[in-house]
């Protein structure tokens, strides 16, 4: 028998091919959950494209909760886990930040998933904390929420196995208010400062779905977000059973003039997933407004006036 002799070198070199081979190898998990938001989903962003359809952003932060098959206990400790939304448009998939989220190794084991947007970390348990009051990013208080159950049947790890993701259909739990403001007859000058006054700006919501928007406080008056400058402002606002007279919208121009819009004068209440766009007009002797209501899909049209 002829032996072969190795020179170190060859040795050495064939370690390294072993080595790199090791490296770069893919590391397969075929527990790992993948987690989407389809185009069949609810529009679920305050960001509108040409088409006037909510669409994701690129690292849209989502939370994400792993619970054993119809039950509200958390498996795995998957609780609360970040993912971003991986691009911008109407769908998109989900990616984790750290700790991704695995299947349960007992193929009999199957789980639901919760997921809300925008993810926050103080959320206890399963209470999230909503705060309106800063109306700066319209899309950080934009709160969504999805349950993925599979009808019910729940999944497990033969669902990643079979190419089926987890897919969320979210649905806003606040309300929007858009403000198309004009000046009607006997007013001049731009518009300076806008107030939501009387709404409550603070409350929590159950992330099991079961409790919905419970301990509304901290009523007070906060500015909207300012779309453009004098003419367009938008608000996400904490749902109303029954508005007020305490429920009004101020406005004051550069000359020091106040006019005030009383909301109930064209609504009763707000409805969670509903937008509101509506067209103020200031007059000297009242203001008035018209709109319609509509889903959070495209937002509806209309005019109104205020004194």
């Amino acid at each position: 028998m002829k032996k072969i002799i190795l020179s170190a070198t060859v040795i050495a070199a064939c370690a390294v091919m072993v080595s790199c081979e090791k490296e770069n190898t893919p590391v397969n998990d075929d527990r790992m959950v993948q987690f989407t938001s389809g185009i069949t989903a609810t529009p679920t962003r305050v960001s509108i494209d040409p088409n006037g359809k909510s669409v994701w952003e690129e690292g849209d932060p989502i939370g994400i909760y792993m619970l054993e098959n119809g039950t509200d206990v958390v498996a795995e400790n998957a609780a609360n886990r970040k993912y971003t939304a991986s691009s911008s448009g109407l769908t998109t998939n989900f990616a984790p930040v750290e700790n991704p989220i695995y299947y349960p190794g007992n193929l009999t084991a199957t789980v639901d998933f919760i997921g809300y947007h925008p993810y926050n970390n103080a959320a206890s348990g399963f209470a999230y904390p909503i705060d309106v009051s800063n109306q700066a990013s319209q899309t950080g208080i934009d709160f969504l929420w999805a349950k993925a159950d599979n009808h019910g049947a729940g999944y497990n790890k033969n669902d990643e196995q079979n190419g089926i993701n987890v897919n969320f259909t979210f649905k806003h739990q606040l309300a929007k208010l858009i403000l198309r403001v004009k000046n009607g007859a006997g007013v001049t000058g731009d518009l300076s400062t806008v107030s939501i006054n009387g709404m409550y700006t603070r409350a929590s919501f159950d992330l099991k779905g079961a409790g919905g928007i419970t301990g509304m406080s901290d009523a007070r008056s906060f500015a909207p977000a300012t779309v453009t400058r004098g003419t367009i402002y938008e608000a996400i606002l904490l749902p109303v059973e029954s508005l007020g007279a305490g429920h009004t919208v101020t406005f004051i121009n550069e000359s020091g003039e106040e006019f005030t819009w009383v909301m109930t004068d064209k609504l009763q209440n707000l409805v969670p997933g509903t937008i509101y766009d509506y067209e103020i007009t200031l007059t000297k002797i009242k203001v008035t407004a018209n709109g319609t209501i509509d889903q959070w899909t495209v937002g509806s049209t209309g005019s109104g006036t205020a004194e």
